[in-house]
């Protein structure tokens, strides 16, 4: 069941059920799935498929994006803007230069002008304001003004382009270079930010499908016939790894906590691989489908989602290890049951101290930050792993002009992770 490198013309018309909660057993291709937070997923596919869960996957809701183009990719990004305004944002791509973008959670998408007919494999949201998008016959586009307009990089290359994985929010504050994969064993980085791009030997001729950092230095690639290559160095240059199979991969994801620091990859057939030591060694993992597997995506370090063929959903709990085809009748209620509390400080206004108080039903991590209005992180107050329990921490901002700010708590069960936000005033 080899995915075609050639989409042939559809001739089914894709009927939209907007606003309908289902489970989502459509029988087309699901190629893509990206989780926007713990239990917050978006997967697009075949015939302009786009549907969205908020529960983990227990229910999805089919999205009408005006168009019946194959969807290939896509992905979401979350910032918070100067006012202090948390914004998501949604990209995706597909056949005949086909770029989406929606800002309202996929109530609404719309259709972008690229400027290209090339079939888009892939988007990436670097920031706020850069997208890239490569696609067949060496195409590469990028917008610095989030989709509004776009423009065409060279490649200087003719093969087509399935994968970029991107430096960081900072990439001054590291060593990571961008990398493109693509068909025939093509992979290419990048010196300057992404603006000119040079190929560098892989060491394999297949198709290369995926390819992610598990760190700065450490770069993993994937595709055709069970092919995986890793770099040490950034990408530039490259070993072949046995990955115990020759299956088409397809998909990659780093996956790590405190604890662990895995790869996982879909690939045809069902199959699942897995590696706990960054790629150098690959384990099977049997699943309950013999479709192939197009995308694999999780929420949290335990929580994950991979789709394939014909609208195959498979779902974990255990970072990858099991797989199961509906969590209706499992244990997704560990990944909805975590609650937090977070009170408003005491006092508020305040000078030049406050108290914030919080609460945890279950063993987490838990991480509180402070933020001015412009978004710029003030303080740390929390960075612990703590038991179940009620917490109070002390706020001194003697040191800090007046003003609005933000304190924002993050807990991290290894199942579920919730945020909450609230505002404080120091006044002086």
């Amino acid at each position: 069941m080899k995915l075609s490198k050639t989409i042939i013309t559809l001739s089914a018309v894709f009927f939209i059920l907007t606003a309908v909660k289902i489970f989502s057993q459509t029988p087309v291709n699901q190629f893509s799935v990206k989780f926007e937070n713990s239990t917050t997923a978006t997967m697009v596919g075949q015939d302009g498929l786009v549907m969205r869960t908020e529960d983990g996957g227990l229910n999805w809701s089919m999205q009408d994006p005006g168009i019946t183009n194959v969807l290939f990719s896509n992905d979401s990004y979350t910032y918070t803007d100067k006012r202090g305004t948390t914004n998501v944002v949604q990209f995706a791509c597909g056949e005949n230069g086909v770029i989406l973008k929606s800002d309202n959670s996929g109530l609404n998408w719309s259709i972008l002008n690229a400027g290209t007919t090339e079939n888009l494999n892939y988007v990436t949201i670097r920031n706020e304001s850069e997208v890239y998008v490569c696609g067949n016959n060496g195409t590469l586009l990028v917008s610095y003004d989030l989709g509004e307009t776009w423009s065409p990089i060279l490649t200087g290359t003719e093969e087509n382009l399935r994968m970029i994985a991107l430096m960081s929010d900072n990439p001054y504050s590291n060593k990571r270079l961008p990398v493109i994969v693509g068909d025939n064993g093509i992979v290419m980085v990048s010196m300057d930010l992404g603006t000119t791009w040079t190929r560098v030997e892989s060491n394999i001729n297949r198709d290369i499908n995926a390819v992610i950092f598990a760190n700065d230095q450490t770069v993993v690639a994937a595709g055709d016939d069970g092919q995986i290559i890793k770099s040490i160095d950034g990408g530039l240059s490259w070993v072949t790894m046995n990955s115990g199979t020759t299956l088409d991969i397809y998909s990659l994801k780093y996956v790590s906590n405190e604890n662990k620091q895995d790869m996982l990859a879909s690939a045809e057939d069902g199959l699942v691989l897995m590696s706990s030591d960054l790629g150098d060694n690959w384990t099977s993992i049997q699943t309950p489908t013999t479709n192939d597997l197009f995308s694999v995506s999780f929420g949290t370090s335990d929580f994950g989602i991979t789709t394939g063929e014909n609208g195959t959903e498979l779902y974990t709990i255990d970072g990858g290890m099991t797989w199961v085809e509906s969590l209706a009748n499992n244990s997704l209620s560990t990944v909805k049951k975590e609650k937090i509390e977070l009170s408003q400080n005491y006092p508020n206004p305040f000078n030049p101290s406050t108290v914030i108080s919080y609460a945890i039903n279950d063993n987490a991590s838990v991480n509180i930050k402070i933020y001015d209005m412009t978004g710029r992180e003030v303080r740390t107050l929390v960075n612990s792993f703590q038991n179940a329990g009620t917490y109070s921490v002390n706020f001194n901002a003697s040191n800090l002009a007046s003003g609005i700010y933000f304190y924002v708590l993050r807990v991290n069960t290894g199942v579920n992770e919730i945020t909450k936000t609230m505002r404080m005033i120091l006044t002086k």
